[in-house]
């Protein structure tokens, strides 16, 4: 069955109506060799019993499998990762490989519709083109096109050159680490060493340019929570909507808890109108209280692009609550601001920043700059409520912006950790070791790590149902998790902990001691002057040791057979 896209064909339409009339054109792992598989490793497809991918081979498998046919794209279909893969930076096609066709409606695209939980394993070495041929594609990423869930995965290396593609006159290239457009709600996927360059060709309108170093775009109403992305983005022409997690969101979408740690440089070019942010581009639409990003952050240098921002480059409908970006905003072509670089230009457009701070500086020339997102004038736009920039950044502030200045050293206090509470702890800022906190760090696994190094190292001692408990406890352990579910990764270490202390040991061995009564039952003991010995040594036996203990049973064996030997008969 085939899954039809939402918000991207009425932004699309959009798109269309506003064109000009002339449009111009870590464990040891084996490294994949580039083959493909001819099946999975195990499973049905089920939730119960998932299609199981175990090495490079395998993963090229669903690729060939999603590619070959627009029916083939696996909805409902579950897969689950069970070991980490190197694909050795061969040559990556993205599973879901050309999408540009569902934008016009039409039929022939490929999509992955499936689910894929990672179970935490890592996916390493992923290259898509090269510096000197990079890949003329719609979609960029492991996955081109998504439209079921992805969770529990992690991306090391990751690079990427890409060059969107010219439809029918209209540039499409949608790209992120993990998925170019995702369709479907993606948990705790987490990229690392991420290196993308992408361009546009030399014709074309840019309808549809998102870039993200994690997704290029999220669907409608789908979520993205506890993810993060790390590393760099480079973007050649000065278009689209380019952000350190995520290039645009769509109607009604989330992203929660999650980071961005990407240094994004775009060619500045006000023609080109490029929105570029630390985490994401921009918005995706109309005014929409449910399209939010809540408790997230952006530590990444921002550089180029037309409209600039430490966390977004525009609102255009975005809803940011609880969040801050810390890198630094420069050379932006038409403004810039340590936040958000600016608003929307259609009042039907506009979005709110509320409980937010920037401590990034703002540098270089621009024609328009904010210190913290712009605000250029009395009449009402977008509502910005409560937020803070460095006040290193105090002398471009403009009359209406409503921001506060503060010292560097104010933003790392218990009391402005209150002030963005705002009396409501459950915006969920905190004050931990000296640090304000949003909730998306990461959480420390420091328990965890205690509580694994404390298992003991020979497990065969102890019975096979305490030890399965303990199995159980450690295979409960979610790498990744934010520090908003601190107590949750604290209470994965308490069931290591738990099934440790719990761990039973097998009973010894009293094989020999029922040998050694056994044949001193069968003797007749008014055949012998003195029985008692052997009589003591039965008695003495005692059961219920454990196999640690199992020298003292073998003793009590000992102790009955030398008093059997030790007997005298009684004289005939």
């Amino acid at each position: 069955m085939k899954k039809r896209i939402g918000s991207l064909l009425l932004i699309l339409a959009l798109c269309f109506t506003l064109l000009p009339t002339a449009v111009m054109a870590e464990e040891s792992v084996d490294a994949w060799d580039g083959s493909v598989a001819e099946s999975f490793a195990g499973g049905t497809g089920t939730e119960e019993d998932p299609y199981q991918i175990a090495n490079g081979a395998q993963l090229a498998y669903l690729a060939q499998f999603v590619n070959s046919d627009s029916n083939n794209d696996c909805a409902g279909e579950c897969f689950v990762l069970t070991a980490d893969i190197d694909l050795a930076n061969h040559d990556w096609t993205p599973i879901g490989n050309s999408f540009a066709d569902v934008l016009f409606d039409g039929p022939d695209y490929r999509l992955f519709a499936g689910n894929l939980d990672g179970k935490g394993h890592t996916i390493s070495n992923i290259s898509i083109g090269t510096e000197s041929t990079p890949l003329e594609s719609d979609v960029f990423g492991l996955f081109g096109a998504t439209g079921g869930k992805i969770s529990n995965l992690n991306l090391n290396g990751v690079t990427i050159y890409g060059t969107a593609k010219n439809v029918s006159g209209y540039v499409i290239g949608l790209a992120g680490a993990l998925a170019g457009f995702a369709g479907g709600s993606i948990e705790n996927c987490h990229v690392t060493n991420l290196s993308m360059t992408m361009n546009t060709p030399d014709s074309g309108w840019t309808a549809a340019y998102w870039i993200g170093g994690l997704v290029g775009i999220l669907d409608e109403s789908k979520s993205i929570e506890e993810c993060s992305a790390a590393g760099t983005i480079k973007e050649l022409s000065g278009k689209g909507s380019i952000g350190g997690l995520i290039g645009e969101l769509g109607k009604a979408a989330k992203i929660t808890y999650s980071r961005s740690d990407v240094t994004v440089n775009v060619k500045a070019d006000s023609s080109g109108g490029a929105n570029v942010g630390g985490f994401i581009g921009k918005g995706n639409g109309k005014t929409d209280a449910e399209r939010i990003i809540r408790n997230c952050y952006a530590t990444g240098n921002v550089t180029g692009g037309a409209y600039t921002g430490g966390f977004a480059g525009g609102l255009w409908g975005l809803n940011i609550k609880n969040c801050y970006a810390s890198g630094n905003v420069s050379q932006a072509a038409a403004a810039m601001a340590s936040f958000v670089g600016t608003d929307a230009s259609d009042p039907n457009y506009y979005g709110s920043i509320t409980n937010c701070f920037a401590t990034g500086s703002v540098t270089g020339s621009s024609p328009f700059q904010y210190a913290f997102a712009e605000q250029s004038s009395a009449t009402k736009r977008s509502e910005i409520t409560n937020c803070y920039f460095a006040e290193e950044n105090a002398d471009i502030k403009k009359q209406y912006e409503s921001a506060t200045a503060k010292s560097q050293d104010e933003m790392k206090t218990e009391a402005f950790t209150a002030v963005l509470n705002a009396g409501d702890d459950r915006n969920g800022w905190s004050f931990v070791n000296g640090q304000v906190l949003c909730g998306a760090e990461p959480a420390d696994y420091s328990a965890v790590e205690a509580a694994l190094v404390a298992i003991p190292s020979d497990l065969t001692v102890y019975t096979g149902k305490s030890v399965a408990a303990l199995n159980t406890a450690v295979d409960g352990v979610v790498r990744g998790k934010a520090f908003v579910n601190q107590a949750n990764v604290n209470a994965m270490a308490q069931a290591i902990e738990d099934a440790i202390a719990a761990l039973q040991y097998k009973g010894a061995d009293y094989t020999k001691v029922d040998e050694a009564i056994a044949k001193a039952n069968a003797l007749n003991k008014d055949n012998y002057k003195d029985f008692s010995g052997v009589e003591a040594a039965v008695k003495a036996v005692v059961r219920d040791k454990n196999i640690t203990e199992q020298s003292e049973v073998d003793a009590m064996a000992k102790a009955i057979e030398d008093a059997i030997a030790a007997l005298e008969q009684k004289p005939s």
